[in-house]
């Protein structure tokens, strides 16, 4: 839960600097520390991928992090994705 809300988290951190719409290799060349959910990111799209596992957060995060999607789009991408029972 800190990592999501805390302003001390450096996940956080990077996702509310994005969300402002500061490009990511400012806010990576500018960090000192390493915001550990930025390789993880890649890493779980890889194994959900790899394991057929539907991921429509994780490909949103994926996309804004590795493909530079805007955040706005990609929230609106992902909440107008239609309901579904999930598996």
């Amino acid at each position: 839960m800190v990592t999501c809300f805390s302003s001390l988290s450096r996940n956080h951190t990077l996702g509310e600097r994005l969300g402002r719409g500061e490009r990511l290799a400012d806010i990576l060349a500018g960090s000192v520390a390493v915001a550990e959910g930025y390789p993880t990111a890649r890493a779980a799209r890889q194994l959900a991928q790899r394991h057929g596992v539907a991921t429509p957060v994780m490909d949103e995060v994926y996309a804004m992090l590795y493909e530079g999607k805007n955040p706005q789009q990609a929230l609106q991408d992902l909440t107008r994705r239609g309901s579904k029972p999930e598996d």
